[in-house]
């Protein structure tokens, strides 16, 4: 295998290219709901130079790339969608790189960026104009900088910048963010344990702008309207009676579980579940199960054997690339996988599961660590 190490590169462009030529010759320009409002708001940004909901501000950045893309195109779509399937290609050679530099095996990046483009459920982001694509490109370039991280103000500056831009991707860019909070933590941790002054600090502050951030996404969303609807999967109590509506993705809640009122809204979902214990426990257990399987009662049998079979795969690789390196980017990955967890258990999983996209550079990237041990066992085991 090592003789041919100078082509992995080569190899992962060339899969790059024929995975989103299937992918688009088999969905082709999907108008979906949310690709829809993103490509409206657009229209209307370019038009009168605002944005015509105040919370899509949080959504600026693809929308505003949408408009720019639609502009100079004389309004097509496709140049944009070719813009976000070039930035996903750059974003998977980023993770071959940083698995390479990590594990200290070309084989490693190899095997995550093959990984990052065959998670079909993940990858066919990249043909819609969703925030879903932009979002885990600029996580994978987030954790190549994390990875290839040198202390220097250079790079602390493109970090945040980079921060910035998903934040204003999508609100969940607050994942990544503490994720990274985490990861320069664990790096400075020598440093801050001969410095407690220091590290009560830095905790403290990170404390209260977690608390502020908090504060700031539950004054923008209600979490409980979903918890109290009794739904798992988004919206599932609106189609009650239809074919597609899953019984146990709906769980009702009862009236004396709906004694739950305050003005504040991080106060109003902490109440909520310490009123609602149960019901809490219960429908967040679900969401997060579903999140991290892959898994919907809705799916085809074979659709559910393939995803549940793939996803364990990737699990197995991730746990095992997880233990075999020290560096400080398994922290990020952690961190980012449990607030996302957290989140998720608090709204609810959507019905194509996008919102695991957070997670996937982390999990990617030190899954192909763990199939080179895998692959270096079974070598040692044959040549035995």
């Amino acid at each position: 295998m090592q003789k041919f190490e100078k082509y992995y590169g080569h190899l992962l462009v060339v899969l790059c290219l024929l995975v989103h030529f299937l992918v688009l010759t088999h969905f082709g320009i999907r108008n979906l709901f949310d690709a829809v409002v993103y490509e409206r708001e657009a229209d209307f940004l370019f038009q009168s130079g605002r944005l015509e909901e105040a919370d899509h501000i949080f959504y600026f950045v693809p929308i505003a790339l949408i408009g720019f893309f639609k502009w100079i195109s004389h309004g097509q779509i496709m140049p944009y969608l070719i813009f976000q399937m070039t930035i996903s290609g750059l974003a998977m050679l980023s993770l071959y790189a940083s698995s390479s530099r990590i594990f200290n095996s070309k084989l490693a990046g190899l095997i995550s960026g093959s990984i990052f483009l065959l998670w079909w459920d993940n990858i066919h982001w990249n043909t819609t104009t969703m925030t879903e694509s932009l979002l885990c490109s600029v996580t994978c370039f987030i954790v190549y900088y994390l990875t290839f991280f040198r202390n220097t103000f250079k790079e602390y500056g493109i970090v945040i910048v980079l921060l910035l831009i998903a934040f204003f991707i999508r609100p969940t860019g607050i994942v990544i963010i503490l994720g990274t909070v985490a990861f320069f933590l664990s790096y400075h941790w020598s440093a801050l344990k001969a410095r407690p002054i220091l590290k009560f600090f830095c905790i403290a502050c990170i404390f209260f702008a977690g608390l502020l951030g908090a504060s700031v996404m539950f004054s923008q969303w209600d979490f409980t309207d979903q918890l109290k609807r009794g739904n798992i999967v988004t919206y599932m109590d609106t189609i009650e009676g239809s074919t597609l509506y899953q019984e146990s993705m709906h769980i009702k809640m009862t009236d004396e579980e709906l004694s739950n009122s305050t003005k504040h809204p991080l106060f109003k979902m902490v109440l909520f579940v310490v009123h609602n214990p149960i019901h809490f426990l219960k429908t967040a257990s679900l969401k997060i199960w579903y999140l991290i399987s892959f898994y919907r009662p809705y799916y085809s049998t074979a659709h559910i054997f393939f995803s549940m079979s793939w996803t364990f795969l990737i699990y197995i690789l991730f746990f095992f690339g997880f233990r075999n390196t020290l560096h400080p980017i398994k922290i990020f990955a952690a961190t980012v996988i449990i607030v996302n967890c957290a989140l998720i258990g608090m709204a609810t999983v959507d019905w194509d599961n996008r919102f695991f996209i957070p997670m996937e550079p982390g999990i990617v990237l030190l899954a192909g660590g763990g199939g080179t041990l895998l692959y270096k066992r079974l070598i040692s085991l044959r040549s035995k």
